[in-house]
């Protein structure tokens, strides 16, 4: 009798000490999801620019000038493909811009004659590839390439006394563009990124025939522009 009591009691104590180390673990927490940068994706942008024209022109020589302007919204879209820590996406955009900038040359050839440019940027897109390697889970460093197109306005005028002409050449161009950035998800699907891009825009040509002044002046510029923006893209179906 002795034997079965103490057996029962040597049972119980094991038993006891059993559930307590059970209720003495931590709970198990499952890990926090890992979010996923395959998906497409649409957002929006703001910044600024700061480009450079290139002028040729005969009987004047090379003039460069530079010009800063606020480059405003933009919307875009793209898809992602996440294979490793590696991702590769394709993404457009369009964006309205209020870039402009001109000078005013003095033709030493021809006395009291100024030739006065004038140019814009109304507006641009691109077409771009992106490859990108992720940080952490949560942050992507991307390269990006591909092409660039817009509407440039330049406009020239020659002016003598007694005499003024005036040319002007607006059509949409296309060139291309290169650049980085870095990209964080930010929770519920959202995105924050910080982005430069590169662009030429090729040249545009144009021809001033002054019968006046017995002159043919032929211009030719060639337009770069460097853009930093900040965007946010929200990703379809969350990033989960």
């Amino acid at each position: 009798m002795k034997k079965f009591l103490l057996a029962g009691v040597a049972f119980a104590a094991l038993t006891g000490s059993a559930v307590a180390a059970d209720l003495a673990r931590p709970a198990y927490a499952p890990p926090p999801p890992v979010y996923s940068w395959t998906g497409l994706y649409w957002g929006v942008n703001i910044g600024y620019s700061w480009g450079q024209a290139k002028d040729e022109v005969s009987l004047l020589g090379v003039g460069t000038f530079s010009e800063s302007q606020k480059v405003n919204g933009a919307v875009q879209s793209g898809y992602n493909y996440q294979f490793g820590q590696w991702v590769w996406g394709w993404e457009t955009d369009i964006q309205a811009s209020g870039q402009k900038g001109g000078t005013t040359l003095q033709v030493s050839a021809l006395p009291l004659t100024t030739l006065t440019t004038d140019h814009k940027l109304t507006w641009f897109g691109t077409a771009r590839s992106r490859l990108g390697v992720l940080w952490s889970p949560n942050v992507l460093l991307y390269g990006t390439a591909g092409v660039a197109y817009g509407t440039v306005k330049d406009t020239a005028t020659l002016t003598a006394p007694g005499a003024s002409v005036t040319g002007t050449f607006k059509d949409v161009k296309a060139g291309w563009t290169a650049g980085a950035g870095v990209e964080g998800a930010i929770g519920g699907g959202w995105s924050a990124r910080l982005e430069y891009l590169y662009i030429d825009l090729g040249k545009t040509e144009q021809t001033l025939a002054t019968p006046a002044l017995g002159q043919v002046i032929s211009e030719t510029r060639r337009f770069t522009d460097n853009i930093v923006r900040v965007g946010f893209n929200y990703k379809w179906g969350g990033g989960y």
